[in-house]
């Protein structure tokens, strides 16, 4: 698709890659409807996009309700008209050894990172399918291709949205030539994923739960990654070029992969003992 033109819908955009994306489509002049839970937040990131001239509106939404999916579709429509780029962004992130993961982190991430990708799908493509054009970009990870030792919550559900969208990209270009699809899986980026997941998780007892050594670590890590600004604009111009693999750190990716993959041919698990921070 050409994203040069028409409206963008990207939910997680108060901040860090979606606010990335965000800037990136009006960049391009593109209509933005920006969308998060973090009401607040995201009406000031909207708010200075506008005083620069960016044609953007606010929507807060909670993407693991279905409901409020339907009406960031409707409000983007009433604003921006057809949607023809979606870009399923929202996620938690979750840096924990499976033992200490609660039922309710388990809960969070699997609503979060893949019901919400779901819901997108399942409250935007009709319309696109109908309109005969558009595109759906789902942000998964590094974490989405190889398996992480402290992240696996995290990685399991970036895997799912992978599989989704490579799915979903085959389907669409079998029955529904006009829709696209591609995944972005980023290495490490600066962004306070760590500082924003933290507010939602909660512990065996209902209580807010309390972040250990391993988070601070990743913290520090994606301080120093991507700026998020950049993923942006590598992301839309991958989609302008029709591509699916939307890879900003592609040195990185294939230093992980390839190995992986000559591991899998002999039937073995690859560990690497540098396999310890986020992709």
């Amino acid at each position: 698709m050409d994203p040069a033109s028409g409206t963008a819908v990207v939910t997680g955009a108060a901040s860090g890659i979606g606010l990335g994306l965000v800037r990136a489509c009006v960049a391009e002049g593109m209509s933005v409807v920006m969308s998060d839970i973090d009401g607040g937040r995201l009406e000031e990131a909207a708010s200075a996009l506008r005083a620069e001239g960016g044609s953007v509106w606010a929507h807060p939404c909670d993407v693991r309700d279905l409901s409020e999916v339907h009406a960031l579709q409707r409000a983007a429509t009433e604003h921006g008209g057809p949607v023809d780029l979606l870009f399923n962004n929202a996620g938690v992130g979750l840096a924990r050894p499976v033992p200490q993961c609660s039922h309710a982190d388990w809960r969070l991430l699997l609503e979060v990172n893949v019901q919400g990708v779901i819901n997108g799908i399942q409250t935007f493509l009709p319309a696109m399918i109908e309109q005969g054009r558009g595109h759906i970009c789902s942000t998964a990870s590094l974490s989405g291709l190889a398996g992480d030792p402290d992240l696996v919550a995290y990685s399991g559900t970036k895997f799912a949205v992978v599989g989704i969208m490579e799915g979903l990209a085959i389907e669409m270009r079998r029955d529904h030539p006009g829709i696209s699809c591609s995944v972005l899986c980023p290495g490490p980026v600066a962004t306070d994923l760590m500082a924003t997941s933290s507010k939602n998780l909660v512990d065996s007892g209902g209580q807010p739960s309390a972040e250990g050594r391993r988070a601070a670590e990743v913290a520090d890590y994606l301080a120093r990654g991507m700026d998020p600004d950049e993923v942006g604009r590598l992301a839309l111009a991958g989609i302008g070029a029709g591509d699916f693999w939307l890879l900003p750190h592609p040195d990185m990716t294939f230093e992980i992969l390839d190995p992986r993959y000559e591991a899998m041919k002999r039937g073995r698990l690859h560990v690497d003992a540098d396999w310890v921070l986020p992709r």
